[in-house]
């Protein structure tokens, strides 16, 4: 089966997917050219968007007003507001769907189509010297999603990357995403949770420690072309996130 996959099904799916992108990213360019409106990059000019991952962190929004901003969460974060209905809403293409949140929790949910393709055709548009670093983590679909919609700063709580140790060397790799078996993995002494809710799990580590804090330096050099500025607003000073930081949103 190994074999199968390895030399079968992976490279078919490779070339379905750079196929997708082709022909999804191709209408989305001449969609571009038609409307004025989203060539001129000015959608959202002037707003601020408050990102929230499912760190602990996350439940920090509580000290801040958010009057003037519009609020973005993904996957499990959105359990953090309680009644609050977010602005936008945006889960990973292999989330849990019994995990899904109710419609009544977001005004809009953003696919997979607008925060890949169009992100792609976007900087391909304007002409940026670089691809957006879309599908490696859910940070990096929805923070590339959010420069195309021209938010003048992006604050971000949830997104510390601060893995627990223990956590990483039970988790190893592993592609586990039901609740109840990553609480039978993650059994013992001092592994408890990074998330403030439920089982979350070191999967962006997969793309290796170094690696990931390069990434994170990418995205906030790639956010200048959007006119951009990626603000983290948690009081955790301890994980991989190496973001400007900032105590208040402005």
């Amino acid at each position: 089966m190994l074999l199968i996959k390895k030399h079968l099904y992976n490279p078919l799916r490779d070339i379905i997917k750079k196929l997708k992108e082709h022909l999804f990213g191709l209408n989305t360019f001449f969609k571009l050219k038609r409307y004025s409106e989203l060539r001129s990059h000015v959608y959202n000019k002037g707003k601020y968007l408050l990102l929230v991952g499912s760190g602990k962190s996350a439940l920090e929004y509580k000290k801040h007003s958010l009057k003037n901003i519009d609020v973005m969460a993904v996957n499990n974060s959105i359990k953090a507001f309680d009644d609050l209905i977010v602005d936008y809403y945006l889960c990973a293409t292999d989330f849990p769907k019994f995990e899904v949140p109710n419609k009544n929790s977001y005004k809009k949910k953003i696919s997979k189509y607008s925060y890949r393709y169009h992100t792609l055709a976007f900087a391909k548009y304007h002409k940026f010297p670089f691809r957006p670093l879309v599908g490696k983590t859910i940070f990096l679909d929805s923070l590339n999603w959010a420069f195309t919609k021209g938010y003048r700063k992006i604050y971000l709580l949830g997104f510390d990357h601060d893995y627990n140790p223990n956590r990483v060397k039970k988790w190893d790799g592993k592609y586990v995403t039901d609740s109840n078996k990553l609480e039978k993995i993650f059994d013992g002494k001092d592994e408890e949770p990074d998330t403030f809710y439920g089982q979350g799990t070191p999967d962006p580590l997969r793309l290796g420690k170094e690696n990931l804090q390069n990434i994170f330096s990418l995205v906030q050099a790639h956010s200048r072309f959007y006119g951009c500025e990626i603000i983290n607003l948690s009081s955790n000073k301890n994980g991989l996130a190496n973001f400007k930081r900032a105590e208040k949103i402005d």
